[in-house]
């Protein structure tokens, strides 16, 4: 006989970020809350990725003008973007659909409601950082995009004075002011933008803090609970896990990446897929950068924590393969390498963690009641912003949810709207 598990409001599926930021603000609300992760907490996506809280980079995958390049890169194994090549109808339609939705006006409508979910959700993480138990490695020290030629970086300019207009303020710099602050950059570089107010933590012990906070308001979290099924019953749902049955009025679907093949048992239709990106830690060297830095050709992501610096990058679209590609990392760090002084980092003798981030085909996560399910929501399909965007996911999931009005503008993140 199956263990009875008992009953809640809300039974959340998934425990990495998204999921803990839910359970969070629903138990703000007085919601009997159960969060239930098959794995760990905060083991998937929300583990090992850059860390970076930065708002000017909170925008869809889908954006105008990257098309070509993005084509350019596919079939090179070591290039940022990468599709190993496949016979795959999912992953023709999902790229049809990232085709059509690289228009500038799409682009900009997602561009603006992903910034002001990402700026509250910053000043979430700061004042969150400061209540804590321990810090989670919060640093309000800006981000520096760097770039190698002059056309990127005209088109950085280009993209900076729209992200401006959305309240993200950005610096010009020069050659001799990134060498004079930002010494630890060697390479050839022509100008850079700097974001004074984008910061970063440390992804795992950030989960963890939040997941910390939900505690102390009545949350539970159940570990090793895979999801086995959910049977509609009277008003609400029998939730039967690997470990017992729970029964929940309400089912909020944040399991990232597997929210496709999970929402598929529940009759759901999500053509989400997960790109594959990497990270490794480098021991620190001096100078040790100020400030968190991008190396916007290369899409390589440099994170300074206190005592090691993460070099983060790439993304390829391979759907639920967590497979490591050498290649693919040696090509990464060799990057990272010809930009910054790291000394001898040898990827065959460092651990290489790998995460898949959730990817909808207009780059956009989806936030709200799942279409055709009465009490099924999704809080998921975040690709590269589920970080900075968690806290403001997890308070407008609970606006909905709970009858209030929304703070932000929900229509941009429809969950029906596939």
């Amino acid at each position: 006989m199956e263990e009875n598990l008992g009953k809640a409001d809300v039974a959340i599926v998934g425990g990495g970020v998204v999921g803990a930021a839910c359970a969070l603000e629903l138990a703000r609300r007085g919601a009997e809350v159960r969060v239930l992760e098959r794995g760990r907490l905060g083991h998937g996506c929300s583990y090992g990725n850059a860390g970076w809280l930065t708002a000017s980079l909170a925008l869809p995958l889908a954006a105008p003008g990257q098309t070509l390049k993005a084509l350019g890169w596919l079939f090179n194994r070591e290039s940022p973007f990468y599709i190993r090549p496949r016979f795959d109808l999912t992953l023709a339609s999902w790229l049809v659909r990232f085709l059509a939705n690289s228009r500038q006006a799409p682009f900009e409508r997602g561009a603006r409601a992903l910034i002001e979910l990402s700026r509250w959700s910053v000043d979430f993480w700061e004042r969150l950082e400061r209540r804590a138990p321990e810090s989670f490695g919060f640093a309000r020290n800006g981000l520096l995009s760097v770039y190698e030629n002059e056309k990127s970086l005209a088109a950085a300019e280009r993209r900076a004075e729209l992200t401006a207009r959305f309240g993200i303020p950005y610096e010009i710099w020069n050659v001799e002011t990134i060498r004079r602050r930002e010494p630890a950059i060697c390479g050839d570089v022509i100008g850079g933008l700097f974001f004074p107010e984008d910061a970063l933590c440390d992804p795992y012990p950030a989960v963890l803090a939040l997941v910390d906070a939900a505690k102390r308001l009545g949350v539970r979290f159940e570990e090793q609970a895979e999801v086995l099924d959910i049977t509609p019953n009277g008003t609400g749902n029998r939730v039967r896990t690997s470990r017992g049955v729970i029964h929940a009025k309400e089912i909020v679907i944040a399991a990232g990446v597997w929210s496709g093949s999970f929402g598929r048992r529940l009759g759901l239709r999500l053509p989400m897929l997960g790109a594959k990106g990497y990270s490794l830690l480098a021991r620190r060297r001096e100078p040790h950068p100020a400030c968190s830095i991008y190396l916007a050709e290369r899409k390589i992501a440099i994170s300074p924590h206190t005592n090691a610096l993460r070099i983060s990058g790439t993304l390829e679209l391979v759907g639920e393969d967590l497979s490591v590609d050498r290649r693919r990392v040696a090509a990464m760090v060799r990057g990272a390498g010809q930009m910054l002084d790291l000394g001898e980092v040898s990827t065959a003798d460092v651990d290489v963690w790998r995460g898949l981030r959730p990817c909808m085909p207009d780059g956009m996560p989806a936030i709200g009641r799942a279409r055709g399910a009465r009490n099924v929501w999704l809080a998921t399909g975040h690709q590269m912003t589920g970080l900075k965007t968690a806290p403001g996911t997890g308070r407008l999931l609970a606006e909905l949810i709970s009858g209030e009005t929304p703070t932000v503008d929900p229509a941009p993140f429809r969950a029906d709207r596939f």
